[in-house]
């Protein structure tokens, strides 16, 4: 029998100049704390047992703590696992990031990380791997060892990853996940939402050149509407290797559909689920739904361990009749019917990984609202974030 420890520790600063783009909001600014300790005890070749707590505080946020910003000591992760030689399985609270994170991330922006109760089978043979899951999100509660599943939703998936020698660089992932949950609001509908996403992506490297591109497509019903959603998107660049400070230049582009008839007793707007939030930038804004966007991106590595990213986001309405969408609230009602532009955002975010044990980000994030968002009173923000993690 082995055991291990390790840990993780962060402070995170950050202000926004206003939030929520000054729409019912002021200026904020807060520091949240974050501290995770973890045991791993493997018995023999295939027992693992692995326990992680964790303790979270927030100050100075206007209004007081959202729900993932504080808790008394809690369990953030606790599964059971057996592990062989091709498959895994897996069974209790843990994290989940798949893919690039688009659609099921752990969420590390915030400060309490997003994890999940349920079961897990993972089988892997040479460069493929497949995900098999049964969960229901962790419900945060403020108090100590009080966190519990949130019976209100559910989501099942299978995720497999291929990439054949043969068919080197090319690799792709094919996935589907099956999500409900008892509330859900959008600016067209809202009720009880039961929604199948079927989706897959395409990514790879070669003499310099990255590609990721994915679609996806949700079926299903909200109310007594049923749901037709999709989303595209891609990011690819050219990383110039022999290049003081190794450049890459790199273009995102996004379409997330919006619902152009809410009349017409269906839902097109889709839904994330379980994303990452900083999806377009560390502020998180903006959700993708509903929205179309162009990104331009420099990377540069000017020296081991650092990285700047510098990026001008454009961003539309794909359907003007639909609102904007962010991540909390989820919807601003008053950009219903308002203008197609929401703005565009122009961002530096750097990260310095000083050695295995110390990581400093910090992001610098200025967005300029279009009649999306001007016509329901909103206004230009300024965002700032400074970070330190240490972990063991």
């Amino acid at each position: 029998m082995t055991l291990t420890f390790g840990g993780d520790a962060r402070v995170r600063a950050q202000g926004y100049w206003p939030d929520n783009f000054g729409i019912g909001s002021g200026n904020d600014g807060y520091t949240l704390f974050r501290g995770l300790a973890h045991g791993d005890v493997r018995v023999g070749k295939h027992i693992q047992m692995f326990v992680q707590f964790g303790a979270y505080d927030e100050i100075s946020r206007s209004g007081g703590p959202v729900s993932t910003d504080q808790s008394l000591p809690d369990l953030q992760q606790g599964f059971l696992a057996w592990n062989g030689e091709k498959l895994s399985l897996r069974a209790g609270r843990q994290e989940m990031t798949l893919g690039t994170s688009r659609l099921i991330a752990a969420r590390d922006s915030p400060n309490i990380r997003r994890a999940f109760d349920g079961v897990r089978a993972i089988w892997k043979q040479e460069s493929t791997r497949v995900d098999v899951f049964a969960f229901r999100p962790v419900l945060n509660k403020s108090g100590a060892f009080d966190d519990t599943w949130d019976k209100s939703e559910s989501l099942l998936g299978v995720y497999a990853t291929l990439a054949p020698a043969r068919l080197a660089p090319f690799k792709a992932d094919l996935y589907w996940f099956g999500y409900k949950r008892d509330e859900a609001i959008f600016a067209a509908a809202e009720g009880r939402e039961s929604r199948h996403s079927f989706g897959t992506r395409l990514f790879g490297s070669i003499k310099g050149w990255d590609w990721n591109a994915e679609a996806v497509l949700q079926t299903g019903h909200i109310g007594d509407r049923s749901i037709f959603a999709w989303t595209i998107a891609s990011d690819t660049g050219f990383t110039f290797d022999g290049v003081p400070w190794s450049p890459r230049l790199g273009l995102k582009a996004n379409i997330a559909s919006g619902d152009g008839n809410p009349a017409d007793g269906k839902l097109r707007t889709f839904n994330l689920l379980y994303p990452n939030t900083t999806y377009f930038s560390e502020a998180s804004l903006l959700s993708p739904a509903n929205i179309m966007d162009l990104q331009p991106t420099l990377t540069l590595r000017p020296v081991r361990g650092l990285t700047f990213v510098l990026s001008w986001n454009f961003l539309w309405k794909h359907q003007k009749e639909d609102a904007v969408y962010t991540s909390s609230p989820p919807v601003i009602p008053e950009t219903i019917g308002t203008g197609r532009y929401i703005g565009d955002q122009i961002k530096l975010e750097g990260s310095y990984r000083l050695n295995p044990q110390w990581e400093v980000r910090a992001a610098a994030v200025h967005f300029r609202v279009g009649s999306a968002l001007t016509q329901a009173g909103g206004t230009d923000v300024s965002f700032l974030m400074t970070s330190l993690a240490f972990r063991w």
